[in-house]
């Protein structure tokens, strides 16, 4: 009796079921070929046509120069300390940020908690002092103002016109150097 035809036998493919499988499978076989391509672009390429010639890109006379061990090295070095700069950097720049430490015995006193520290000053004092500078500013621009009448008046108003006093045609003629040096005389 046959094995294959027995009633328990498995199924068998037909021709056209198996060639389809089989192409089904070279595709799928091409898809990893070309995957491993893009994922592994350092592995050399293999041809089967002997006249196939390729030029390296890196070699080229064109190319960029290429950085040396060394170079590499001295870069990656030089940006560790640029970045170890920037990190002081912030420190000095923005005190009120928390200290982060790995030290777990690491502790602290707050600079502006201890007994000896200044006494803080209240809202109501804070905006007083600041009311009092906005007013010696003011007194400030109010006296160069008068003390040098020479310099042009600044206005933010757009419809803000003026004409000169010594200019208008109703001015008295004003005399010459000539003419005052020879009166002065």
């Amino acid at each position: 009796r046959c094995y294959f035809d027995r009633a328990s036998a498995p199924e068998q493919e037909s021709l056209e079921e198996a060639e389809y499988r089989a192409t089904v499978l070279a595709d799928a076989q091409a898809l990893k070929e070309q995957a491993v391509w893009h994922a592994h672009p350092e592995l050399p390429v293999v041809s089967s046509d002997p006249t196939a010639t390729a030029r390296c890109y890196f070699d080229r006379a064109s190319a960029p120069e290429q950085e040396s061990l060394e170079e590499a090295e001295y870069r990656a070095a030089v940006l560790a300390d640029a970045l170890a700069l920037k990190e002081r950097a912030v420190w000095h720049a923005h005190p009120e940020l928390p200290v982060a430490t790995t030290d777990a015995t690491a502790t602290a006193r707050c600079y502006f908690d201890r007994a000896s520290a200044p006494e803080q000053k209240s809202l109501e004092e804070a905006e007083y002092r600041a009311a009092v500078l906005a007013d010696a500013l003011a007194l400030k621009e109010q006296a160069v103002m008068y003390a040098h009448s020479e310099l042009p008046v600044v206005t933010s108003d757009p419809t803000a016109c003026a004409r000169c006093y010594f200019d208008r045609a109703s001015a008295p003629e004003q005399e010459s150097l000539e003419e005052a040096e020879y009166r002065a005389a």
